[in-house]
């Protein structure tokens, strides 16, 4: 029995679950990848004007009076029928709590089979775990993840980094979908520390196969940092705020933004292509003499200068040395000469008084993909101001912002002419280029060629889009295990991949491929076929034949200086192992031909 004394939530909410007088919003998930809708997420809230119109107030009486489960399952209920009404695209992410979560095995088939009637597969519905209450139960919670994930559920577990010790939830529930709480992703961009952190995050999930999703995006320059880091699905206010009625795609705006902001990633090979004569490849090449100054000006001549040239931006200062000290900013130093009596204290005080002791600064050898990165984290105020270039620490020249973004642009355009226009890695003439040069420079690293297995049957029976996700997938595997310094990764075409590696460890790095291939490819595939092992489809004598499930094989050499004389025989010479590997059961694996060229071609 309630308490005698009157409780306003309670009867709020007793009014609440009998009229079912919450509102449904969604939220997009956005392929960031993909410049599209993954999917959405549903968000209550209690009735306008009233005590539980907020969401924690509502779920922590609910939760209080005892009434949170039925509560969550109202909510539930009219999620998928109001997904389905709008017409939404893509997964549909619930949110529940453990007390929920935890009555998963009694209500599962109630909710498959409802949404049957709906016409929504469970393969589209992500259950999320919200970590603001505690699990005492482990057994419990392992059994209701698998009542769920037999009947075709995926399941994400919210707010990384925050609630009940997640990562260790992580652990436990092993689930589709990681969603980072929005503390580790609001500023990202000027935070290293969070940066750490979320690139541990995805290095995880390529471990355990699940996708990594980043919560509470608001701002552009954070969108690039998680780019970088390899995440491919944003959410946050950056795309749209929660709606009862939201687009069912990406506006125009920014389906344009993001499939030209995924350009960059061409950069991580692009000096594996043949560049043409005069290309600009270094900072050396974008450096001007400039007009220089020492700490032996004073104020009143740096802003003299600035008045006498409109086109004069900034200005170097540099010491006995010719080392630059700083910089002086045409704006910076304009606005302070107009404050008052600042002129008349510091008319003849030395120009360092105006100057920015931290300017961006490169080497001269410093290639075109390091200075994009310096200047995509450079507050967006001081871009026109430039950079200056040092040889030996000693002044080289200046160099304009303008400049480098067009010589960045220049090279994209030219590695995308010989990239596979599906996953954006360098295609057959970039790896050749880049083997026959490794070859020529007497360099030891291994080669391995990788080949989706059993892939033409997948895609007959999922189709062509589930297939390219596959595709796309390998293609992430394979580029989040090498290391972007020593390893080199290209699409031949189809399902196959090259890739070389510099790496003192390539072994380890093809098991970690091995491994998170394996790992990440179950979410694609239904429970049934799961269970089996695989399908039953017709071959062309209309007879039924079993298809296993896909794996991801390699074979691999490994090239000492001396072993072959072109990329032409060493592609020859990945043929064997190759077809080893795929002759192999089981799941992903490699096999590496340990045989020196002569002894191969002798054993042929």
């Amino acid at each position: 029995m309630r308490d005698h004394a009157p409780d306003p939530l309670a009867d709020a909410l007793d009014q609440l679950i009998e009229r079912r007088s919450f509102d449904i919003h969604f939220q997009p998930l956005v392929a960031i990848d993909r410049a599209e809708i993954y999917g959405f997420e549903a968000l209550t809230r209690g009735p306008a004007n009233g005590p539980l119109h907020s969401p924690l107030v509502l779920f922590e009486a609910a939760a209080r009076l005892g009434r949170l489960v039925q509560l969550e399952h109202l909510i539930v209920q009219r999620a998928i029928q109001r997904f389905r009404e709008l017409g939404l695209p893509g997964q549909l992410f619930l949110n529940v709590t453990a007390d929920t979560l935890l009555h998963a095995r009694e209500h599962a088939g109630l909710l498959a089979a409802e949404l049957s009637e709906l016409g929504l597969p469970t393969s589209r519905v992500v259950i999320e775990l919200t970590e603001t209450r505690p699990i005492e139960d482990l057994a419990r919670l392992d059994d209701a993840l698998q009542a769920l994930r037999e009947r075709g559920f995926r399941v994400a577990l919210d707010d990384l980094g925050e609630g009940f010790a997640s990562l260790r939830r992580w652990m436990q529930m092993r689930p589709d979908f990681v969603k980072i709480d929005r503390h580790f992703i609001d500023g990202i961009a000027q935070e290293p520390l969070k940066q750490q952190f979320v690139r541990s995050i995805v290095e995880m999930a390529v471990t355990s196969g699940c996708e990594v999703v980043a919560e509470g995006l608001e701002q552009e320059p954070d969108l690039d940092v998680l780019r970088r880091l390899g995440l491919s699905i944003c959410q946050g206010y950056l795309f749209a705020r929660p709606s009862a009625t939201p687009r069912a795609t990406l506006s125009a705006q920014w389906s344009g933004r993001l499939a030209t902001g995924a350009q960059p990633r061409l950069l991580q090979n692009d000096l594996a292509l043949p560049l043409s004569q005069g290309a600009i490849t270094s900072a050396a090449q974008l450096a001007r003499r400039a007009l220089t100054v020492t700490p032996a000006s004073n104020c009143r001549r740096v802003v003299d200068l600035f008045h006498g040239d409109d086109q004069l931006l900034a200005i170097p200062v540099l010491d006995d040395q010719q080392r630059p000290i700083g910089v002086l900013r045409s704006l910076h130093v304009l606005k302070r000469s107009t404050e008052r009596y600042f002129m008349d204290i510091f008319d003849k005080r030395s120009c360092v008084e105006l100057m920015d002791t931290h300017p961006l600064v490169f080497d001269v050898s410093t290639p075109l993909r390091a200075m994009s990165d310096g200047l995509a984290n450079l507050d967006e105020r001081l871009l026109m101001d430039g950079f200056i270039v040092t040889r030996d620490g000693a002044y080289f020249g200046s160099g304009r912002s303008s400049d480098l973004l067009k010589a960045v642009s220049d090279l994209q355009v030219h590695a995308a002419r010989y990239a596979n226009p599906l996953t954006l890695l360098p295609g057959n003439v970039p790896i050749d280029h880049h083997l026959d040069r490794l070859i020529e420079a007497g360099e030891t690293f291994a080669a391995a060629v990788w080949d989706i297995d059993h892939f033409k049957p997948f895609n007959d029976v999922y189709g062509y889009r589930i297939g390219d996700d596959i595709i796309r997938l390998a293609a992430r595997v394979l580029t989040q295990a090498a290391d972007p310094q020593l390893d080199f990764v290209g699409h031949i075409g189809g399902d196959d991949f090259v890739m070389v590696l510099g790496s003192a460890d390539w072994e380890a790095r093809l098991t970690r491929i091995c491994e998170a291939f394996d790992a990440g490819v179950r979410s694609f595939f239904s429970a049934e076929h799961l269970a089996a092992g695989g399908y039953v489809t017709l071959n062309r004598q209309n007879q039924p034949s079993f298809h296993p499930l896909p794996t991801f094989s390699a074979g691999a050499v490994l090239h000492v200086p001396g072993s072959y004389d072109s990329a032409r025989a060493l592609s020859a010479a990945l043929a064997e192992p190759k077809r080893v590997a795929k002759g192999r059961a089981g799941g992903s694996r490699f096999f590496v031909d340990r045989r020196t060229p002569a002894r191969a071609l002798l054993a042929a």
